[in-house]
């Protein structure tokens, strides 16, 4: 009785959504489910679900394969791509200081893109957990991993270009989920 007086409160930790879904996606779901159509008392149809939901980390490590080569050089279409996703950075880093001053817009607007803003990033952070997975992994070609870099780079500044034209903070992407916590 007495080592249960001293002993330390169990802490409680933030676990937010984002977490929960990189946990998922990083240990891997297994759905099964069967169901069956029926008319008047009469089966008719047989849906049988067998869904595998993981990262590709995760695939790759169970498979043993490897779905991308980590050896592959940069292609003409893959240098144009990040060309293509270097002109959006920029484009956006630009753009913010001016969007800011443009006034306020209407406060449903901002909800609304609020929340748009708010499962972009959920997905964004995802993403980006599962791309760190895969380049520690080495499993990617440098091509990729430059084009993965750039890509969430690109949307992470097309959000803060969106923000600022809505005038939103990044705290205020972080959504209060009442009992399930906050969103990130």
């Amino acid at each position: 009785m007495s080592d249960l007086l001293n002993t330390t409160p169990i802490e409680k930790t933030k676990v937010t959504l984002v977490d929960v879904l990189d946990k998922v996606l990083e240990k891997g779901a297994v759905i099964n489910g069967d169901m069956v159509i029926r008319v008047a008392d009469v089966d008719l149809v047989f849906l049988g679900l067998r869904l595998i939901l993981t990262s590709v980390s995760k695939a790759e490590e169970l498979s043993g394969e490897s779905f991308s080569d980590p050896d592959k050089e940069l292609t003409p279409e893959d240098k144009e791509y990040i060309k293509k996703l270097q002109k959006e950075i920029r484009k956006a880093e630009e753009n913010i200081p001016t969007l800011i001053d443009l006034g306020s817009p209407k406060k449903t607007e901002q909800g609304l893109a609020k929340l748009i803003l708010s499962l972009v990033e959920l997905i964004r952070r995802l993403m980006e957990k599962e791309a760190f997975r895969r380049v520690k992994k080495g499993t990617l070609s440098p091509a990729e991993v430059q084009k993965l870099g750039l890509s969430l780079k690109a949307v992470k500044k097309k959000m803060k270009e969106v923000q600022a034209i809505f005038g939103i903070e990044d705290e205020e992407l972080n959504l209060d989920l009442g009992p399930l916590g906050d969103l990130m």
